[in-house]
């Protein structure tokens, strides 16, 4: 049983904030064996989170989920600006009241939410009885195992602290270096280092790799220092400033989609026995322990959503679905292909008019959240997939949901469209390679490749790469104390038909490594970890008081884990499997009959 007595937590973001919320909720089993908590964060302020602080973000950029998406804490994001006064709402670019839970605010707004509940979190603990101790600007930079069990973490300037638990929760890091004098920035973050000196404009065209929620917050950020944007007629329009008339906003994009837009939800939170039961997904894992995306596509997913494109009136989705050869994949294809415009921008002026009919008017859109809910539910059961599912999961199914599922705010949205009929804002299809070699040192050289093998150079004095941060592998994690005494590993995973192996693309072929039990194994990134979040060692044991709740870190084993309400499930999972151990003695990782049962019997889930 872990030694619950001195935690530390590395990092205070939303994922810490959940974490102490939920110890606070168990504090009457948990106070006898709790004495001190301490929480570590490398910025100068805590509670917030890299993407909602004011040391990275800037005002203009959108928090993309709104109250209703978000888990409560000790309030609603949304009853929470209620309280506050109309002159601290409009410092946090919020003019238009009443405050609408279905409405999306700045990120600076949550991030102000989540610094005033983690305050409260704490001392709700201490009032408990529990000591508790935030530092800011301590940067964890090793993390090493000691006698009996215990851990010492080592900050950057060389001090040392032990404790008897530790929970990595310290969120992104981008560490490819930017090259200033070529004006290439490896991240938009923090976004203040991309934004002009006051009086300074960019009169040329900005080149983005990818066109996610990140290029446009780089967009926002940019387009309301290079002009004014006025609502004229109902609709809005950006107007250039005279000072950067050659202002223009290039987006790079391999398939040229830009992101659905925000739609409305019967059920904002997902859940993951929404659409069937345990009993059913246990009855797709084999004695071997193995689960085939197939069968949970035929059995689980099928049936969800034909009664979804039903109630959403595509008829011609149902019928191809009622075949028992339309496949998952095929689902994918015929999907992606209906978000597929000639002219994207001009596509997302169509797809404006039903996102508002749908959001105005409380129209769901039912199959799309019906999708996310079965692969949310997925994510928290992928150890159960052989190696070839996942390759699957990871290379086609989250592309799909990060391009066609993932919803941008209507505000957002509306900001692309003025920029567009304004001639300052343009995507670009196909794939990008960035010319390290270009001789040109006083800009970044683009040379983008189309499908048929055509190229064609775009040259920029600044280019921001938003392609988000790079899949961590085992060697990159941050705490190298813990690999130098094997306490972690990579997720190992078996395939099923390793007949199979030599069809696979050699860049994936050398993941494929030759286990100790004989057999070929698919090494996936990042770090191993059990159901319940607990860290695995060389040896394959989870690691008894080291936890790690990072996404970039696990997101081998569990792609789909993102977003504000996953920071709120895997904390929930980590105490409460405390909970359940010291309440019942059953440790809920170990067989899928007690995870399934576990996460059953927790509704916030």
């Amino acid at each position: 049983m872990t030694n619950l007595s001195h935690i530390a937590i590395i990092g205070s973001g939303p994922s810490a904030i959940y974490l102490l919320h939920h110890i606070w909720k168990n504090i009457d089993v948990l106070r006898p064996y709790l004495k001190t908590i301490a929480i570590f964060e490398k910025a100068s302020i805590s509670g917030r989170g890299m993407p909602y602080s004011p040391q990275t973000t800037d005002i203009y950029n959108l928090a993309n989920i709104s109250s209703e998406e978000i888990p409560v804490l000790h309030h609603s994001f949304g009853n929470w600006l209620r309280e506050q006064p109309s002159s601290d709402l409009k410092k946090l670019n919020i003019t238009e009241l009443p405050i609408n839970d279905k409405e999306v605010y700045s990120r600076l707004a949550l991030g102000s939410f989540f610094e005033d509940q983690f305050k409260t979190i704490i001392e709700q603990l201490k009032l408990s009885g529990i000591s508790v101790t935030s530092y800011e600007d301590k940067e964890i930079v090793d993390i090493r195992q000691f006698e009996n069990s215990r851990f010492e973490i080592t900050d950057k300037y060389k001090k040392s602290y032990r404790f008897s638990t530790v929970i990595i929760a310290n969120g992104h890091v981008w560490k490819e270096e930017d090259t200033k004098e070529r004006g290439y920035y490896a991240s938009p973050w923090p976004i203040q280092k991309i934004v002009p000196k006051e009086g300074d404009y960019y009169n040329f065209s900005i080149g983005t790799l990818g066109a996610s929620l990140s290029a446009f917050d780089v967009v926002t950020t940019l387009s309301h220092r290079h002009g004014t944007f006025e609502t004229i007629k109902g609709g809005l329009k950006f107007i250039k400033d005279k000072n950067a008339p050659n202002f223009k906003m290039v987006l790079h994009s391999a398939e040229g989609w830009l992101p659905h837009l925000q739609y409305e939800q019967q059920e904002p939170l997902r859940e993951l026995y929404r659409h069937f039961t345990r009993e059913q997904l246990l009855g797709l894992i084999d004695d071997a322990g193995v689960m085939r995306i197939d069968d949970y596509f035929d059995t689980l997913c099928r049936p969800a959503l034909m009664s979804a494109f039903k109630k959403d009136s595509m008829p011609d989705v149902v019928e191809k679905l009622q075949t028992s050869e339309f496949s998952f994949s095929d689902l994918v294809e015929l999907m992606s292909e209906k978000h597929e415009y000639v002219n994207s921008f001009e596509g997302m002026k169509e797809e404006m008019v039903l996102a508002k009919q749908s959001v105005l008017n409380n129209v769901p859109i039912n199959w799309m959240e019906t999708l996310d809910d079965l692969m949310y539910s997925l994510n928290f059961h992928a150890e159960y997939l052989p190696a070839e599912d996942h390759l699957f999961f990871h290379n086609e199914i989250m592309r799909f949901l990060m391009n066609v599922i993932a919803a941008l705010p209507l505000q957002s949205a509306e900001i692309l469209l003025a920029l567009y009929d304004a001639g300052s804002i343009e995507l670009v299809k196909g794939y990008v390679d960035l010319d390290a070699d270009s001789p040109n040192k006083n800009s970044t050289l683009v040379t983008v490749e189309q499908k048929d093998g055509s190229t064609e150079e775009f040259d920029y004095q600044l280019f921001i790469n938003c392609s988000g941060e790079k899949k961590l592998e085992l060697e990159d994690f941050p705490f190298p104390g813990l690999i130098d005494q094997k306490i972690l590993r990579a997720p190992l995973i078996a395939f099923r038909d390793p007949t199979k192996i030599d069809g696979i693309e050699d860049t994936v072929r050398k993941a494929v490594v030759d286990a100790d039990d004989g057999r070929k194994k698919l090494k996936l990134s990042g770090i191993d970890i059990d159901a319940s979040y607990r860290t695995v060692n060389d040896s394959g044991e989870p690691n008894t008081g080291l936890y790690n709740i990072n996404f970039t870190h696990t997101n081998g084993l569990r792609p789909y884990s993102y977003g504000l309400q996953a920071c709120n499930a895997t904390s929930l999972i980590v105490v409460e499997s405390w909970v359940t151990k010291l309440s019942e003695g059953l440790d809920v990782a170990d067989s899928a009959e007690e995870m399934t049962k576990f996460y059953d019997e927790h509704e916030d889930l």
